[in-house]
């Protein structure tokens, strides 16, 4: 595990797309980000004091629907130690953690060439969220302590370099553990339509599948919904 530091960087995912030869597990890590982005473009408020680091993996055809549901599990037990109320922490498919109704951490993953990028964004001692002050939480927030920011970043590498080789292996307790804190567990929710509306049947999440997909019900159906890829809100 290598690092590397920058004070402010646009992004730390597109430091690393930009790069010629990408190496497995070489991390980069910005105090800042200027051009900080999560999941379908949308926009990371990126203020110091938050985690906001970057590494590569090795791609292969497993891991397409598993690798954010895997990098979320790592994030969600490495913040439960930090965390005294841990019922509160949940994991949002596909690639969010949660503390009560508000995000803490967000994932992006994406394909360049034969590896995988993982940008992860951990909201540690920030606590400027500008417009989406009411929808971020910090973990100093939660806890009313300034924690090691870096410490943090390594315990998440590391974990995840320690698992990443028996992920297969571990699948089943992974899903059981994203399954069992989940925040869509009890929800109903409504799936965005092609017209660009979300719909007006409302479906219960049922669980995260062996695939990573979402399976979902609606009521007076009888068959269950799979989606790999799915924008939604909450009823």
């Amino acid at each position: 595990m290598k690092f590397k530091f920058f004070d402010e960087i646009n992004s730390t995912n597109t430091y690393l797309r930009r790069q010629l030869k990408l190496e497995e597990f070489e991390v980069i890590v910005a105090k800042k980000q200027t051009d900080g982005k999560g999941r379908r473009d949308s926009v990371w408020v990126s203020n110091e004091g938050a985690a906001l680091f970057s590494f590569a993996v090795e791609d292969n055809t497993e891991l397409d629907e598993k690798i954010t549901i895997f990098t979320g599990y790592i994030v969600y037990e490495v913040l439960k130690k930090y965390i005294g109320n841990q019922d509160k922490l949940t994991f949002k498919w596909p690639n969010d953690i949660y503390y009560e109704d508000k995000k803490i951490c967000g994932i992006v993953c994406e394909k360049v060439r034969k590896h995988i990028i993982i940008g992860i964004g951990i909201n540690i001692n920030n606590t400027d969220f500008g417009m989406f002050r009411k929808k971020a939480i910090s973990l100093v927030e939660i806890t009313g302590k300034i924690h090691p920011v870096q410490q943090i970043i390594e315990e998440v590498v590391s974990n995840f370099e320690n698992q990443f080789h028996s992920l297969n292996k571990d699948w089943e307790h992974i899903l059981k553990v994203i399954n069992e804190n989940n925040y869509l567990k009890g929800r109903k929710i409504r799936i965005k339509q092609r017209n660009g509306k979300f719909s007006e049947k409302e479906y219960r999440f049922l669980r995260v599948d062996r695939k990573g997909k979402i399976s979902l019900i609606s009521k007076g159906d009888r068959d269950e919904l799979k989606f790999a890829s799915l924008e939604f809100k909450i009823v």
